[in-house]
């Protein structure tokens, strides 16, 4: 009786829901971008409910309503026009709706950008059209870059940055999937110049922090994986300022078989190194000139070609440097007097075929080989006398802020270099790619020569009051950093990898999973590695809005030729791959505030090192100390919001707090009763606690033709320690940075602007000029120390300070 109860009482539940569920209504299609290409993850939001869901990889999506009312469906997706669409539907009845959204018209300035989907949440998409707008001595890519949960820089010379502790060395970076190499022999942000990446020619950006898939490559930090324009028409842009200018035209030709992109650079940061303290002759030249050519020869296959030239030339002849540091009650000033010269060049040239067969939509194959050469060449003669004096602060002396005239510490350097290198580093790769409904399988195999010649001689010298020059009984003189070695270095890598990813739909949630396997084979030690990586991406029906992430995996980063060189020049062949193990834990919030969209994202990340390479930081350069001596660990959060706070355009906000620290095997530290215990752990030069950084836009409400543009970035300072002294590096902490950089820009001819067919500006499609101010709080950043001592023995960390308070001008176009 029981079990024929239950039979009965569950039939007629089930009847019941079917019941409801056939009354319902269904509403479907897929949502496109203007160049009909699906968008994943666009919220679809019923007004007045908590119903919602969201698109999958193909755009697709489904929703069930409720019959005989009208219902208010709000399509959104940040950096898109929302779309909202009324529907009423009878019971039972499955409409079909499909909906193009259109990339927001206020951004600045009107650019053609075609941005591929990404699946999963890891990788951040940025709209490369802000690199224009983003005010700071740069208008790149990397300036963007900086303003991302993770990523830290403390200088604005450079296009360097760090993420999540590590440093420049462990950062991916992609276009086209060529990866891209920078100079070796850099040592600050003025010798630095353009980057390889030009914004005028990119259309998509995509940067993961941390926890990125099998498919790229071996490092430790960061991915960031650049595509460049697929040009439909003529087109181009023009852009002056009082740092640099740039051009670029592209157009696609032979119904659309012929493609092509160029672009020319050139940049000076003569007006800008004018605000250092250090004073004298800057003749910095930076030029760069690169192009993409395309050809179909049918739908099949396609040739493509990427070529880049880039010459950066430094010249610095140095005359006087005034420095004032301390508290307010002790202040300092450091004047130096100086003799000599550098010349600095960096020659850098890449070219690189990719044939691409495509024999059904579902299959990919691509053919990749490329040649990089750098030719460096670093000469400075630069000889300094220095007085360290003490400034007077009683208010009421009638010397208020001027040197007393007593010194505390009298001396001189003398910096010397010679060097040269030369590199050519040469590759063949294959990928691949098979995609399904639900399922992608990629995979690649690269092959890499690496042909190195460095021709190293320099040493320093610093007379600090007796300190720096013992003088022995042949009255010999100690020199410093004395470095003077040829090297020769001829080696090969293998790498390949497999990659997986499996999309499962379930009545009440979403899955992507991916999964995959990395392997590197170096001739050099001998090693073979193997990085096994995944990703699970979590959606679930009960939060619509919402997407849940981890990921995981082990990332080897076998040594380039710095990592190998220690300080004296020498070559270490039993160096092994560095290790981070890493674990990411994240969730992604779609919202709406004040009616418009807005993205919430979170990570927390544990990072475990192993076989790490100790190394210091200076500057922008950085010294190995060639063994794997160390092991550490990362962790940390970071956050972002992004959205219109200010209706049409938009902004973010970034916040990090990290801790990195590593433990030397072997380093000791001394009590004061002469004994010595272990050093244990201590921070890593990138540990960096808690940064903050916010890009803001806002227009006249009614003139959006003037627009302002802010970016402000604030870091805890890094560790401070005097050059190879490791122990002392959990002592103190430089100063923090901080920077804010604004720009008030006016639309001169924009979409509404009526010109005459005879007129000589008819051809433009916008024209924009910005005023920017630079460090508009005029702080003094610091970025290194020159470490002296007085006639009291006492030591002194004299600071580099960055540039100050300056004012630029910048006219862009677009025809």
């Amino acid at each position: 009786m029981k079990k024929l109860f239950s039979i009965c009482f569950l039939s007629g539940l089930f009847l019941f829901n079917f019941s409801i569920w056939a009354q319902q209504a269904t509403i479907e299609g897929i949502v496109t971008d203007e160049n009909n290409n699906p968008l994943d993850l666009v919220s679809i939001a019923l007004e007045g409910t908590s119903q919602g869901t969201s698109t999958n990889m193909n755009g697709f999506y489904r929703l069930r309503i409720t019959p005989g009312t009208t219902h208010k469906l709000i399509f959104s997706y940040l950096g898109y026009q929302i779309e909202e669409f009324e529907i009423k539907a009878d019971p039972g009845e499955e409409i079909t709706l499909n909906v193009q959204l259109m990339p927001l018209a206020m951004l600045l300035p009107e650019l053609e950008v075609r941005d591929r989907q990404v699946i999963t949440s890891q990788y951040m998409r940025i709209d490369p059209r802000l690199s224009a707008i983003i005010p700071g001595p740069g208008s790149d890519v990397e300036s963007l870059i900086k303003t991302m949960p993770g990523v830290t820089s403390t200088t604005e010379l450079s296009t360097q940055y760090s993420v999540r502790g590590g440093n420049f060395d462990e950062n991916l970076v992609y276009v086209n999937g060529i990866e891209i190499y920078r100079p070796f022999l850099v040592r600050s942000g003025q010798q630095e110049g353009l980057s390889f990446l030009n914004s005028d020619l990119v259309s998509s950006i995509t940067f993961s922090s941390g926890g990125f898939d099998a498919k790229y490559g071996d490092k430790m930090a960061s991915v960031l994986d650049i595509t460049y324009k697929t040009p439909e028409e003529f087109a181009g842009s023009f852009s002056i300022s009082l740092l640099e200018g740039s051009v670029h035209i592209e157009d696609a030709r032979l119904d659309n078989r012929l493609r092509y992109l160029f672009g020319f650079r050139h940049k000076s940061n003569q007006y800008l190194l004018g605000t250092l303290d250090t004073q004298g002759d800057y003749k910095p030249e930076f030029t760069d000139i690169q192009g993409m050519i395309s050809y179909e020869f049918n739908p099949q296959w396609e040739l493509n070609f990427l070529g880049n030239f880039s010459r950066n030339q430094y010249l610095f002849t140095p005359e006087v440097q005034r420095t004032r540091f301390g508290t307010v009650t002790e202040v300092r000033q450091f004047t130096v007097f100086f003799d000599g010269q550098e010349t600095d060049r960096f020659l850098t040239a890449l070219g690189a075929f990719s044939l691409n067969y495509t024999p059904d939509p579902k299959y990919k194959f691509q053919f990749i080989t490329s040649v990089f050469q750098t030719d460096e060449t670093e000469n400075f003669d630069i000889r300094g006398r220095y007085l360290l004096e003490r400034v007077e602060t009683d208010f009421g002396s009638s010397d208020f802020g001027q040197p007393t005239g007593t010194p505390l510490g009298v001396g001189s350097f003398h910096n010397h270099a010679r060097n040269y290198l030369n590199a050519i580093v040469w590759n063949a790769e294959h990928k691949g790619e098979i995609r399904n409904d639900n399922n992608t399988f990629r995979w690649g195999v690269k092959y890499q020569f690496e042909d190195i010649f460095d021709r190293l001689n320099e040493w320093s010298m610093v007379d600090s009051a007796g300190y720096a020059i013992p003088r022995y009984p042949n009255n010999t003189i100690l020199l410093q950093d004395t470095v003077n070695t040829r090297i020769t270095l001829q080696s090969s890598r293998i790498s390949g990898y497999i990659q997986n990813s499996w999309e499962i739909n379930r009545p009440r949630s979403r899955y992507i999973i991916t999964g995959g396997l990395r392997t590197n084979y170096w001739t050099y030690n001998n090693q073979w590695l193997f990085s096994p990586r995944a990703t699970v991406l979590y959606k679930p029906e009960w939060a619509p809005r919402m997407v849940f992430r981890v990921s995981g995996g082990v990332y080897q980063q076998p040594a380039f030729y710095r990592e190998l060189r220690d300080f004296q020049g020498q070559l270490n062949e039993n160096i092994r791959a560095q290790e981070s193990l890493q674990f990411v834990l994240g969730a992604e919030y779609n919202m709406q505030l004040w009616g418009r969209p807005f993205k919430y994202t979170s990570e927390i990340y544990y990072k475990k090192f192993n076989n790490l390479i100790p190394y210091e930081l200076d500057n922008v350069r950085i010294r190995y100390y060639a063994n794997n001596t160390a092991t550490g660990y990362g962790a940390g959060i970071d956050m972002k919001i992004n959205g219109e706070f200010v209706p049409g355009v938009e902004s973010w906000a970034s916040l990090s707090v990290m801790k990195t620290e590593e433990k030397i095997d072997g380093a000791t530290f001394t009590l004061p009763d002469g004994s010595e215990v272990p050093l244990g752990y201590i921070p890593r030069p990138t540990d960096q606690r808690f940064n903050f950084s916010l890009f803001f836009q806002d227009f006249l409400p009614r003139n959006p033709s003037y627009k302002v543009s802010l970016a402000l970035i604030y870091g805890s300072g890094l560790p401070l320690a005097p050059p190879s002294e490791q122990k002392t590096r959990n002592i103190t902490t430089m100063p923090p940075y901080r920077r804010v950089d604004i720009g008030f820009s006016k639309e001169l001819i924009g979409t509404d602007s009526r010109l005459g067919e005879n007129s000589f500006f008819r051809n433009i499609k916008s024209m924009w000029i910005t005023a920017e101010v630079f460090n508009l709080l005029e702080i003094n950043n610091t970025i290194s120390y020159l470490w002296i001592k007085d006639i009291s023995n006492d030591m002194y960390a004299i600071p580099n300070y960055l540039t100050s308070r300056l004012i630029n001008l910048k006219l862009i176009t677009r025809f």
